[in-house]
């Protein structure tokens, strides 16, 4: 297996007003290059917390964080975080947040546009570049985030849960979207939800987390064809059993 994510033992734990709270236990887990890899569970079960040490953003406190064959140490220069708060600043055109990434690490103007461009047009934003973000519906606030995560080229995606406060028809469109980049570049993405269906449509696994301390009690592969139809016998059998892991409905939060 070409193992590109590789998390060994991996625990958190933060300090506490009256005592310290355990986020995270013993997570083992390694995520191949390519490959779209689903953390499911309830709110509060550390998802998203292990997201962001895989990003660099916060440090382990027991096991260690493997991204290409190195130990992390520090945020990591493959990877590419969106959040479900897409982030954009407020003062900034859509050009110019797309860029931003690319600026702040001295890519020259030219090269900046040509790039943007590229992913403005992949994410259905020809014609906003000189919008601002308050003039932009919640969809297209988060293609922005998602167009400024691919300018860097990053090898692995990690988006903690992206559309979790859009509406049904904008959420089911921008799922559709994120596939086909996907499928595209066979970037690796390791996507944050709570929605059981949501893992259902797009992932090739599903981790599913056990409450608080967070563990993995799953690792469910997903051998369904794309594009994937809710209403199929196979998908109906698999979100009856990730319903069974977690004990509850889709929506799990």
């Amino acid at each position: 297996m070409n193992r590109f994510i590789e998390c060994i033992g991996v625990g958190k734990i933060y300090p506490g007003k009256d005592q310290p709270v355990e986020a995270l236990r013993g997570i083992d887990f390694a995520c191949e290059a390519g490959e779209f890899v689903c953390l499911l569970g309830r709110s509060g079960c550390g998802k998203s917390t292990l997201l962001q040490m895989v990003a660099g953003l916060e440090t382990p406190t027991a096991g260690q964080i493997v991204v290409a064959g190195k130990e992390l140490q520090g945020p990591s220069p493959y990877a590419a975080i969106v959040f479900q708060d897409h982030g954009l600043f407020p003062w900034m055109t859509v050009q110019k947040n797309v860029e931003f990434n690319m600026k702040a690490r001295g890519t020259p103007a030219a090269e900046r546009r040509r790039i943007a461009a590229h992913f403005i047009a992949m994410t259905s934003l020809t014609g906003f570049e000189g919008r601002y973000p308050h003039e932009l519906s919640g969809g297209m606030r988060q293609r922005v985030g998602i167009a400024r995560a691919l300018t860097t080229g990053p090898k692995a995606l990690l988006m903690d849960e992206p559309f979790g406060a859009l509406d049904a028809q904008t959420r089911g469109k921008l799922q559709d979207e994120v596939l086909q980049i996907w499928q595209a570049g066979r970037t690796t993405v390791l996507f944050v939800t709570h929605s059981i269906d949501e893992a259902l449509l797009l992932a090739d696994r599903i981790l599913v987390f056990s409450p608080r301390p967070g563990r993995i009690a799953a690792d469910i592969r997903v051998d369904l064809p794309r594009p994937r139809v809710p209403q199929s016998a196979g998908f109906t059998a698999l979100a009856r059993e990730l319903r069974e892991l977690v004990g509850a409905d889709r929506e799990i939060d």
